[in-house]
């Protein structure tokens, strides 16, 4: 028992947590890969403004789950699956975020 508790001392976060972490990694990427033009179903009709904060909230998460990714102390292949999930997640919510910019941009230019 001892040693259990000094092993997760030295790695600094246990592994259900280490795991639920990366769970939310996961969840936040789905979101964000749900927002992506290729992937948009005649299901998902959000008001443009729901839209909108749902990729800021995204966006949000994605930042912020990169900057702890990297400040926690966890196994290096938890901390790798993270980063990439949650790297993934902002740069998928950006890429929208870019696309709505530009839509928006060229509808007014006319």
């Amino acid at each position: 028992m001892e040693n259990r508790t000094q092993l997760e001392s030295a790695r600094g976060v246990s592994l259900p947590w280490s795991v639920l972490f990366v769970a939310a990694a996961a969840m936040v990427a789905a979101g964000a890969f749900s927002l992506l033009p290729v992937v948009r179903t005649s299901q998902m009709s959000l008001p443009e403004e729901a839209r909108v904060a749902l990729v800021v909230l995204i966006m949000a998460l994605g930042f912020s789950g990169v900057l702890v990714s990297t400040l926690l102390n966890l196994p290096d292949t938890l901390r790798r699956t993270a980063l990439v999930l949650f790297a993934a997640a902002l740069l998928c919510s950006g890429f929208v975020a870019l696309v709505g910019w530009f839509a928006v941009s060229g509808a007014s230019s006319r």
